[in-house]
């Protein structure tokens, strides 16, 4: 099979780019100009264009209005963050608590009306009250922030500590609905999207970035009762979700 020779801006991008390799052209550097790269590389404008566009989708050029085309300052890759999800209940009926999540901040507490997506998720009736009890939270090892919030139903808490005092963290939550409805476990599911403004902020998630949700039902062993979801919301890039998995005989 006969190999197709390189179109010719592909090999002008080529020798672009190796320049960039070498430091011949610096990051953050002016490279020459249209005019500049059409005499040193003997071809026309179009060509020209052609790989710098090629080289611009690669990351490695930028073009600032009325300035010029710079050399990208290499992109760093931010730090892996490990997220345990894994719940552990101990021998005292004692739950693990947050792990690498710093929670620096007072949470807010909601009373609100449960609208229809969480009502489905937790099998009770549209406009039934709930607390929502929303914080932001940072994993401790890179910084990276996270919103957490926590969601529970009026029904499935009456005559509990928890409908006087909400503001509790995961982990108390858990034990005192397990004392409350018997043994619990947990069912969790995971999609992503592009975030809106207010999550760009608060959560410092950079342009053209998605973040994971994460939403773990909390229910009764014999799946009767739903009793708490919680949401948690971040970053994607870098993120590495464990779970630990037991077999469970007679399971579904």
């Amino acid at each position: 099979m006969a190999v197709r020779p390189k179109a010719l801006y592909q090999q002008v991008a080529a020798e672009m780019r190796r320049s960039i390799a070498r430091g011949r052209w610096k990051p953050g550097e002016k490279i020459p100009t249209e005019d500049q790269l059409t005499v040193l590389y003997e071809v026309s404008r179009a060509t020209i264009r052609q790989a710098v566009a090629e080289l611009r989708n690669e990351g490695l050029l930028s073009v600032e209005q009325g300035r010029g085309t710079f050399v990208r300052e290499p992109r760093r890759e931010p730090d892996p963050v490990y997220v345990e999800r894994t719940v552990f209940e101990h021998a005292d009926g004692t739950f693990n608590g947050p792990g690498c999540w710093q929670h620096d901040e007072t949470p807010t507490v909601y009373t609100v009306r449960l609208e229809d997506a969480p009502a489905a998720i937790l099998r009770i009736d549209e406009g039934e009250a709930a607390y929502l009890v929303d914080r932001l939270i940072t994993h401790k090892p890179t910084g990276a922030r996270a919103r957490h919030a926590m969601l529970l139903p009026m029904e499935r808490i009456i005559g509990t500590a928890l409908a006087t005092d909400p503001n509790v963290l995961p982990a108390e939550a858990y034990a005192v609905l397990t004392a409350t409805h018997g043994p619990i476990e947990f069912r969790e599911g995971i999609t992503a999207r592009m975030p809106n403004p207010d999550e760009n902020a608060a959560l410092h998630v950079p342009d053209g970035t998605p973040v994971l949700i994460t939403q773990r039902v909390t229910q009764t062993q014999d799946a009767a009762k739903r009793l708490m979801l919680e949401t948690l919301t971040f970053g994607a890039t870098g993120v590495h979700l464990t779970y630990t998995h037991r077999a469970v005989i007679g399971g579904s």
